[in-house]
């Protein structure tokens, strides 16, 4: 991602992401790592300079080591309440050096706190960091799905870099009001995307590179969002909006 100065536009490469060509910390909070994601996070963990495990997430990623047996993937710091996390393998990680934060307030989710964990690192250790990326629980569990977006809200007074959130099939991030380039590779070109207003109305929202493009279009809940949108061939997409949305687009990981 980056500005462009002609246009004064957010330029947005997704597939830099799936690809590992991002220099992101990666936050693997706690889901059940299936095929796809374990293809993705060893593909990808080489070129990330920072690893979190938030809470939950750290039993994940024993899993994972374990099955695997040339390499263990061990994350540089471990955070979160501990509600999930065994003491087992808060121990075993401990033991392989990783850091373990405990993070007890309740009234932020633990991914919140990772961000606030994560940003003081890269701060102390002087790491190059472009954005981060948390692999989250998507599709099983529609509160912690709302957590999660609310998470990306809050980030913005939190951390200076983009965060992004990658389901199982799904990347999603958000737009701040202004003009965006979002690149689209010719993979990703059959997939479904979704654009929508969270927490606030939009008054003026146009796009172009999209099946069904909005033209200086209003949207919020009760009224028109748009899902299930898919793109119409052109490898950039552009949305203009007044107001922060949710970009949200299916990817596929074990390309």
């Amino acid at each position: 991602m980056n500005n462009s100065d002609a246009l004064d536009a957010m330029e947005w490469f997704p597939h830099r992401i799936l690809s590992g060509e991002d220099h992101y910390a990666l936050l693997i909070l706690n889901q059940p790592i299936n095929e796809e994601i374990e293809l993705f996070v060893k593909r990808n963990w080489t070129s990330s300079p920072l690893h979190i495990a938030v809470d939950g997430g750290a039993n994940q990623l024993k899993k994972l080591s374990d099955n695997v047996l040339e390499k263990c993937y061990i994350p540089e710091i471990i955070c979160g309440d501990f509600d999930s996390a065994t003491s087992e393998v808060l121990d075993f990680f401990k033991g392989k050096g990783t850091k373990v934060v405990h993070t007890p307030d309740q009234d932020e989710t633990d991914f919140t706190k990772a961000l606030r964990v994560t940003k003081e690192y890269v701060i102390e250790n002087a790491l190059q960091v472009s954005s981060i990326l948390a692999i989250v629980r998507n599709g099983d569990r529609v509160d912690h799905m709302i957590g999660n977006l609310n998470t990306l809200f809050l980030a913005r007074d939190i951390v200076s870099v983009p965060v992004f959130i990658l389901g199982y099939n799904s990347l999603t991030w958000l737009l701040s009001p202004g003009h965006h380039k979002i690149h689209i590779s010719q993979d990703m070109l059959d997939s479904h995307v979704g654009l929508i207003p969270l927490g606030k109305e939009c008054e003026d929202v146009s796009t172009t590179g999209l099946q069904w493009n909005l033209d200086h279009s209003k949207m919020k809940f009760g009224g028109l969002i748009s899902t299930c949108n898919k793109f119409d061939g052109s490898e950039i997409v552009t949305v203009t909006t007044d107001t922060t949305l949710i970009w949200t687009m299916e990817v596929k990981l074990t390309e």
